[in-house]
């Protein structure tokens, strides 16, 4: 990706080699000159340290030293570095999170979306089934972490089959799939590549857990009945286990094959090789192979007969030194230096004259200047993304409904309120909450038959995105829930007959309609006390409410019925002490309006 060349990173790797000897020897000390010592001593110093404290090749990117470095390799250390440093400090977002940054920081996805060859071979396909493996860790680990993460990746490298690639659905797409992926599944003609001796089948045992510490043993085993098991821990039964396993290994290749060969409906094509790059001896035809060749002998559509592998491996011989690094394919690259010419110049056009625009450029058609524009706006809003990616800061849109409870948190704590929105979170169960939901529900049996006349009726469901707001803490067990409905029956409200309980409300304000229930509400004693009182119960100790929730109650219930809202008072009840609260001042429409509109503190 940086494109730097051997010669850089050979210097670059000889500056971290120096810091960490500096580190070891206090001060760069020249007493060790020999590698191998300075490498045999970091080892142990590192023995039992924490890896972010180990000095490695990224302490050389931000300190490179004097060394006779390329210009333009410097540079790309410096850019490299400052990315590194960016993504570390978001290295305690959750892991899918920190995953989709590093994508974005690297430019990935613009680089698989922009790219021509990239596109025609769906590379973005593969990124996108990469990103849902990493989500399927987070979701089958609880407490996933970066760490977690790579680890796993290993363990798919060491002990797994790697992870799941994307694969072309279209009908008339060629698919590439292991023998196990196709069970099932017919195509009119199949290949089936490299049914070679030791290839396919194979003859390597992965499953001997005398030898291989990561499998499970065999008698432990659900299918222990009809796998080979170890009869003694002698030599001999030893040797005799391995050959039972390599047994079982070849009859399971022997159903896969079956397996690989009856996918085909019309022709099926099989394939060999006699040499690889790393082979000093050439592979022979496996058992498959020949049956195959066989066969199409018997048919006489052999398409390829067996050559002389000859002695020398012609992979090797007759191989084309290649560069380091790999060059990019020379149209894109040609591509992107024009472009990265027009850039600089354009940037150095805006340093002289303050416009990036070239006089001297031909004009564009109305056709070619719709299409910059467009451009141009696609570029203004990919850069306020990314400024505001990069600023820490993230804009959160208030939902156009919100519960009463809702509102009284975005009072209470603003930036914690607009975190629960950004990444909405599960809440953990709340005994407290059951404890004040069962003892409103016996309110409403207690006093629903004895509603007013003419008053709301019974209300039996309470809408669950009102159960926070009957979090009352501080009451869990059976005993203190029936002290509290005494002390209900024995107080000021006990015998008094309410006109609604339970009432809903929708309020509209601000643009936001805010929801909720009220708990109770009593038409006024006297003539001189207002029309009614809404009343909401509290079954904690603390006398700690908060007075908005009662404004709100109070607007939504004058509103409703149409009256001033004067002719309507609000108190809270706290059930233990018998006490009836009246917060003075209450607030009215307008105080809500800029709260939600974001003008209060």
């Amino acid at each position: 990706r940086w494109q730097v060349g051997p010669r850089d990173l050979a210097l670059l790797g000889r500056r971290a080699r120096d810091l960490a000897q500096q580190g070891l020897l206090g001060g760069g000390s020249d007493h060790h000159d020999d590698t191998e010592s300075i490498l045999s001593a970091l080892e142990q110093a590192v023995a039992d340290v924490d890896p972010t404290e180990v000095v490695s090749l990224l302490d050389a990117l931000e300190h490179p030293g004097d060394a006779a470095y390329a210009p333009a390799a410097l540079e790309r250390f410096g850019l490299l570095a400052a990315e590194l440093a960016y993504l570390r400090r978001h290295s305690d977002e959750p892991v899918l999170d920190l995953t989709r940054r590093v994508v974005v920081t690297m430019g990935l996805d613009v680089e698989l979306m922009a790219t021509r060859e990239f596109e025609h071979t769906s590379r973005r396909d593969q990124l996108g089934t990469f990103l849902d493996a990493v989500a399927g860790y987070v979701d089958v680990d609880g407490d996933a972490s970066l760490t977690g993460l790579l680890a796993y990746l290993q363990a798919e490298i060491d002990q797994g089959a790697g992870l799941e690639q994307a694969v072309p659905s279209d009908r008339e797409a060629v698919k590439l799939l292991t023998v196990h992926k196709a069970k099932g599944l017919e195509w009119e003609v199949v290949f089936l590549p490299a049914l070679m001796k030791g290839v396919f089948p194979s003859d390597r045992v992965t499953d001997n857990w005398v030898t291989n510490a990561a499998v499970l043993p065999a008698d432990l085993r659900g299918d222990r009945s009809s796998i080979p098991q170890l009869q003694d821990t002698d030599n001999a039964a030893m040797t005799a286990y391995k050959a039972r396993l390599s047994e079982q290994q070849l009859l399971a290749e022997d159903r896969l094959a079956y397996v690989a060969a009856t996918r085909a409906k019309q022709l099926l094509v099989g394939t060999g090789h006699l040499w690889r790059s790393d082979l000093v001896r050439p592979r022979t035809p496996s058992s498959y192979l020949r049956a195959v060749l066989a066969e199409a002998a018997r048919q006489d559509r052999v398409m390829v007969q067996d050559l002389d592998p000859g002695a020398v491996n012609p992979l090797v011989s007759s191989a084309v030194p290649q560069p380091w690094p790999r060059p990019l394919d020379p149209d894109g690259w040609v591509r992107r230096q024009e472009a990265a010419q027009r850039v600089r110049t354009a940037q150095a056009r805006y340093a002289d004259s303050g416009t990036y625009e070239d006089p001297e450029a031909e004009a564009l058609l109305l056709d070619g200047e719709d299409v910059v524009a467009g451009w141009d706006a696609d570029l203004d809003r990919l850069l306020v993304e990314l400024t505001e990616a990069r600023s820490g800061e993230q804009l959160v849109q208030l939902p156009r409904q919100l519960s009463a409870s809702a509102v009284l948190r975005l009072q209470d704590d603003p930036e914690a309120f607009t975190a629960e929105l950004a990444r909405p979170m599960p809440r953990p169960p709340s005994r407290a909450a059951r404890f004040g939901t069962r003892f409103h529900l016996w309110v409403e049996h207690y006093v629903g038959p004895r509603l007013a006349s003419g008053g709301l009726g019974q209300q039996h469901l309470i809408d669950p995105d009102d159960l926070p707001d009957r979090a009352d803490a501080g009451s869990q067990d059976e005993a203190e829930l029936r002290e509290l409905c005494d002390a209900f029956v024995a107080g000021q409200f006990g015998g008094r007959t309410p006109y609604a309980v339970e009432a809903p409300f929708s309020l509209l304000v601000g643009g936001r309609a805010v929801r909720g229930r009220i708990d109770a509400v009593y038409e006024g004693a006297g003539p001189h006390e207002p029309r009614f009182l809404v009343v909401d119960w509290k079954t904690h100790r603390a006398d700690d409410a908060d007075p908005l929730q009662l404004a709100l109650y109070r607007l939504a219930w004058a509103e409703a019925h149409q009256i001033p809202l004067e002719e309507v008072a609000a108190a809270f009840y706290y059930v233990r002490s018998d006490r009836l609260v009246h917060p003075p001042g209450l607030p009215g429409r307008a105080v809500v309006e800029r709260l939600l509109a974001g003008d209060l503190p």
